[in-house]
């Protein structure tokens, strides 16, 4: 079966679901719910798109958001990848409750990503 931006939560099956890029990945087993079809997301998911996001979120909101993480690629170049493009982890750790179950949180402490450049 294909679930288009799911991932395959059978019960025990291991899984991590990634937010953004300050707020990392849960790793957690997947619980078989069939309501579900034994699937999770496989991400946050974004609010708003590459190009809204690219107008609408300013370098220093970027740059606030990103305070205790190294990156060096906290840019213009990755303002769509910007945390305040995607759901908020907390409202994604309590929609999941039925399907999984969250076994910890990994922080980044470093991030890199392509900055376009």
């Amino acid at each position: 079966m294909l679930r288009k931006g799911a991932i395959d939560a059978s019960e025990g099956r291991k899984v991590a679901i990634p937010f953004n890029m300050r707020n990392g990945i849960a790793i957690c087993l997947g619980k078989g719910n069939g309501r579900w079809l034994n699937t999770a997301p496989h991400g946050a998911g974004r609010i708003i798109s590459r190009a809204k996001a690219k107008k609408q979120i300013t370098m220093r909101e970027f740059e606030n958001s990103m305070k205790g993480i190294y990156s060096s690629s906290v840019c213009a170049g990755t303002l769509d990848e910007s945390p305040m493009a995607y759901k908020p982890a907390g409202e994604i750790l309590e929609l999941i409750k039925p399907t999984v179950e969250v076994i910890s949180m990994i922080k980044p402490k470093l991030n890199i990503k392509d900055t376009g450049e």
